[in-house]
C-alpha cells in the first residue's frame, strides 16, 4: 500500500510544479504588459508569443466569466487567476499529500 502512497505524493509534487510554471508564466505576462519589451529580437519575440499564447485563452475565459474585473481600462483578471490558481494548487497538493501519507 505504501507504493500507492508514494505515487500520490509524487503526483502531488508534479501537479504543484505545473501550477508553479503557470504562476510564473502569468507573472511574465504581467511584467511584459507593463514594460513592453523590444520585439525586434527574434528570441524576445518568440518568448512574448509563447507567453501570450499560453495565457490568453485562460485570461479570456476569466474576463468572460467575470466581466466586472475590467474597470476603466484596468484589467484585474490576472489577480482573479492568481487567487484561483493558488486555491486549486493548495487544495490539490494538500489533498493528494494527505491521502498519500494516510496510505503509508
Amino acid at each position: 500500500m505504501f507504493v500507492f502512497g508514494n505515487l500520490l505524493i509524487a503526483l502531488a509534487t508534479a501537479i504543484h510544479a505545473i501550477f508553479q510554471v503557470a504562476w510564473w508564466t502569468l507573472i511574465a505576462r504581467i511584467l511584459m504588459s507593463w514594460f513592453q519589451p523590444n520585439p525586434s529580437n527574434e528570441l524576445i519575440r518568440s518568448l512574448i508569443s509563447a507567453v501570450y499564447n499560453l495565457t490568453d485563452p485562460v485570461l479570456d475565459r476569466v474576463r468572460r466569466a467575470l466581466p466586472f474585473l475590467v474597470v476603466s481600462g484596468l484589467d484585474l483578471s490576472p489577480v482573479a487567476l492568481f487567487i484561483g490558481l493558488g486555491f486549486v494548487d493548495q487544495f490539490t497538493y494538500s489533498t493528494l499529500v494527505h491521502a498519500g501519507y494516510a496510505m503509508m
